[in-house]
């Protein structure tokens, strides 16, 4: 109902015009909400994840990198990540690896226990189909990805 109520079109127009980093940020958790509930290919339509990247590279706070990096994970989680273009591919990798930082960190403090949200949402596939990645920079932050991921406490004796 949200969606069709213009919800995502006024969501997506604060990610591109606001400059105020605390309303992108809970401008990407509504998106990364609306993309769990079969919205994903509408939130692509409409530029959705090259929105996500941007917001990705201008932000300065960690809780923003991970409610990005959590919208691109459930969009990409399933596949949806089409675009081929090397700088939108680099900010969808950075936002994942931010996010995996940022749930490594809270694991290893204490504060989060639960199984990973790159996980749950189904990311890791992607994540490991491209980390073999022709291109460095998009290499690198998949490696910093897996390495975050491999020090999450679910991750302990698999290989």
């Amino acid at each position: 109902m949200i969606v069709e109520a213009g919800g995502l079109t006024s969501l997506l127009m604060l990610l591109r015009s606001f400059e105020d980093e605390t309303v992108r940020r809970v401008a990407a958790g509504a998106i990364a909400n609306l993309a769990m509930n079969a919205n994903k290919e509408i939130i692509m339509q409409e530029c959705g994840i090259s929105l996500l990247a941007t917001t990705a590279a201008e932000a300065d706070n960690a809780q923003t990198l991970c409610m990005v990096a959590r919208a691109i994970s459930i969009l990409c989680g399933n596949g949806i990540v089409r675009c081929r273009h090397l700088d939108v591919f680099s900010q969808v990798a950075r936002g994942i690896a931010n996010f995996a930082k940022c749930e490594s960190r809270a694991y290893t403090q204490g504060i989060k226990n639960a199984r990973s949200f790159l996980i749950e949402d189904g990311a890791l596939p992607w994540i490991i189909q491209n980390a073999n990645h022709e291109a460095a920079p998009f290499r690198c932050h998949i490696e910093h990805a897996l390495c975050h991921l491999a020090q999450h406490g679910e991750c302990e004796g698999h290989d």
